[in-house]
């Protein structure tokens, strides 16, 4: 699948990191990773991010796994900074590393303010879809909503035609996302519409539980790396190698 030209790219990455120095230090890039990502050219927008454990949400944080969000101008940006010394730094620190690259499908909502998604049809045809959702709890409706956690979760965990799934965020317990990959849109559309996961997403905005959401829908065209031994795109179609 060829990447598209001159469009808006966004990368999804994951680190796993293994023995305790190299777990803490994965753990400072959360802040000092911060400077030199809002130096790469072409940058629009980026979040480090510390994972939950599990696949979907969890009150039990993972810090052996951290995740990094970026927002690209276009793809030549993306992979640029893909090859820069500064990625190859988290390459020598982590056991393994996966960095998926996709165009931004349909959004709507914001995180911390950003809603500038560039809506690209340049992609080629692919029935996968990945999701990026984020919301901010409010404290008040804190306890209320980690109650309906382990039955949304429980939800994820069996969900139809979900490859991968992680859960991600900024601040425990009150900044929380996921980042899903479906098989198709439809598979998506199910778990988002039809299952508990859906109940307790329409219980907290009645409730005006959240401070500020996003949903994003993206088309990814490369996948680089691996996670748990393996590239989970590459069965599908998405070529692993630049």
């Amino acid at each position: 699948m060829n990447p598209p030209k001159n469009s808006q790219t966004v990368t999804m990455s994951f680190f796993r990191y293994e023995g305790r120095k190299n777990k803490t230090w994965g753990m400072s890039q959360m802040q000092l990773s911060r400077k030199p990502m809002k130096e790469m050219e072409g940058i629009l927008f980026f979040k480090p991010l510390g994972t939950g454990g599990g696949t979907g949400y969890s009150i039990w944080p993972d810090f052996s796994v951290y995740g990094l969000l970026a927002v690209w101008e276009n793809y030549e940006y993306a992979l640029k900074w893909r090859k820069s010394d500064f990625f190859k730094t988290f390459e020598e620190k982590s056991k393994e590393n996966y960095t998926i690259f996709m165009t931004p499908q349909s959004s709507r909502g914001s995180w911390s303010g950003f809603s500038d998604w560039k809506v690209s049809d340049q992609v080629e045809h692919t029935p996968l879809t990945c999701v990026i959702t984020r919301a901010t709890i409010r404290k008040r409706f804190m306890f209320k909503f980690w109650s309906m956690v382990p039955g949304s979760s429980a939800a994820h965990d069996v969900a139809d035609g979900l490859i991968f799934s992680k859960g991600i965020g900024e601040v425990p317990l009150l900044e929380q996302a996921t980042f899903t990959i479906w098989e198709n849109t439809q598979a998506m559309v199910n778990f988002a519409y039809k299952s508990f996961h859906a109940e307790a997403v329409q219980i907290t905005r009645k409730r005006n539980g959240f401070n500020e959401e996003m949903f994003t829908r993206l088309k990814p065209f490369l996948a680089v790396g691996s996670w748990k031994g393996i590239n989970p795109l590459e069965k599908y179609g998405i070529n692993s190698s630049y």
